[in-house]
């Protein structure tokens, strides 16, 4: 294996002032401090900045971006570590894009997909099985998105049987349909993927709410003309880069909120660098990460339970790797570079190779608590090459780079993705959304469409900054 060089992340870069020590605003307060740099509360923040509003971003990390971050590989080339796809369905980040003169291009998927279900591996468009196992698939995905479309969209507990959905978990429901061991080794995959969790654990409710709004199972699951069509020229981080050039002066990095309280006609927020007054607060956060933050007075009983709730979820640790070759050697063979598969230790590659094809990058996500052996960050890039090699030959074991993102060790998210478990979305579901005293809510979990998506992010912080607006003119 060729020596592997390493890389760091890629910060903001902007060279904004920092809150001095001691009280802000006391006399004239901002109009709405907005806790959280990430997509959601940049938007939050630009909206109201653009309605001629005071506000201040305070951002714990030292770089934008959230759950969204661009590393960088040998000669330069931007690689999300984090959240990248849209597509055709995402309105609000489409229209984004547009407003900031962003760019997008195709992801790359021309060629067979190669899966990896149920100890078979096979290539082409679908996996290499029976018809009968295609058709019991085909019955139960049917019904599954019927009931995803038929909730209501982004507020699944109106349900009129959310209580007895949010009861069951979704392999309960599989097995009341007699799936075949085909469709439950799919929806494993789908489940580990997308929301970093097992069948056996996910609230059906929840599989519902996160599926309903995006459309349903096709939009989310499709590759091509679904939710993974289209990538950000200069990797996704570009957007909150572009919203925080906007933004200037009012974006602080690396100023954790320690602690808000809220006054009669004004809100105090305490953060590592000082105090800040403002009318209004938003957090944009998600709700797991709100318990870092003391409030005066008190959350409700529900929000408290919600953010209780959300951090005890057993999620599974997942880090994104991407392993750089001199070019795509897998397009060369007819293949996408995109690998699927029900087993550890990878669940899922990827061809996400710059735009012009100059290199290859093929990257990956995986959980150590499902694969201790890669769990040595000193040898994984090697044993990671080991696996390319043995889905797409022997070139897999040549990499001249490697990088990754371990977002089970970042310090300020408890994950990127939220398996919610039975019994919290039906009862604490109205909370998501509800602002308490002068605080308000935004972060992709709280979008009433694309819940958990870039898109979604952006939705809930233009909800919010309409939700200030309002309260300040009121």
């Amino acid at each position: 294996m060729k020596r592997l060089r390493r890389r760091h992340l890629i910060h903001a870069g902007l060279a904004l002032p920092l809150l001095p020590s001691g009280s802000q605003g006391a006399e004239t307060p901002f109009d709405a401090v907005i806790i959280g740099g990430g997509i959601s509360g940049l938007v939050a923040a630009w909206r109201l900045q653009q309605a001629g509003r005071r506000v201040v971003v305070c951002e714990a990390r030292p770089r934008v971006g959230g759950r969204t971050v661009n590393l960088q590989i040998a000669g330069g080339e931007p690689i999300e570590g984090g959240g990248e796809w849209i597509g055709p369905q995402q309105d609000a980040i489409i229209a984004l894009n547009e407003e900031l003169g962003l760019k997008t291009f195709p992801a790359f998927y021309d060629g067979d997909t190669t899966y990896d279900v149920l100890g078979r591996v096979s290539r082409g468009l679908i996996p290499d099985i029976g018809v009968g196992d295609a058709a019991g698939f085909a019955r139960v995905a049917w019904k599954l998105n019927r009931l995803a479309t038929a909730i209501p969209r982004g507020s699944s507990w109106q349900a009129a049987d959310a209580a007895a959905l949010d009861r069951l978990t979704l392999a309960d429901w599989l097995n009341q349909q007699n799936a075949n061991p085909f469709t439950h080794a799919i929806f494993r995959l789908a489940t580990r993927a997308i929301l970093a969790g097992y069948p056996e654990r996910i609230s059906l409710l929840w599989f519902l709410h996160y599926f309903g709004a995006g459309g349903g199972l096709l939009p989310l699951m499709l590759n091509d003309g679904g939710a993974q069509d289209q990538r950000f020229e200069g990797g996704s981080q570009v957007l909150s880069l572009t919203l925080a050039e906007r933004l200037g002066s009012a974006l602080h990095l690396a100023t954790p909120v320690r602690a808000i309280r809220q006054r009669t006609d004004h809100a105090d927020i305490v953060t590592a660098r000082g105090t800040l007054r403002a009318r209004r607060v938003v957090i944009a956060m998600m709700p797991s990460d709100i318990g870092r933050i003391a409030v005066e007075p008190g959350w409700s009983r529900a929000r408290a339970e919600l953010i209780r709730r959300w951090t005890l979820l057993p999620r599974l640790p997942i880090v994104k790797c991407a392993l750089a070759y001199s070019r795509p050697f897998w397009r060369d063979k007819g293949l996408n570079g995109a690998m699927q598969s029900d087993r550890a230790p990878i669940q899922l590659i990827f061809d996400n190779s710059p735009a012009d094809g100059s290199a290859g990058v093929l990257s990956c996500f995986l959980s150590i608590a499902e694969a201790p052996e890669l769990a040595d960050r000193r040898t994984r890039p090697e044993r990671l090459a080991r696996e390319v090699a043995r889905y797409f030959g022997p070139e897999g074991l040549e990499p001249i780079d490697y990088v990754e993102k371990d977002w089970a060790a970042d310090p300020w998210s408890t994950s990127c993705l939220s398996p919610l478990v039975p019994g919290v979305i039906s009862e604490f579901g109205p909370t998501l959304r509800k602002p308490e005293g002068r605080i308000h809510f935004a972060g992709t979990e709280t979008a009433e469409a694309w819940c958990g998506f870039m898109d979604g992010a952006v939705r809930a912080g233009e909800r919010a900054a309409r939700e200030v607006n309002a309260a300040l003119r009121g």
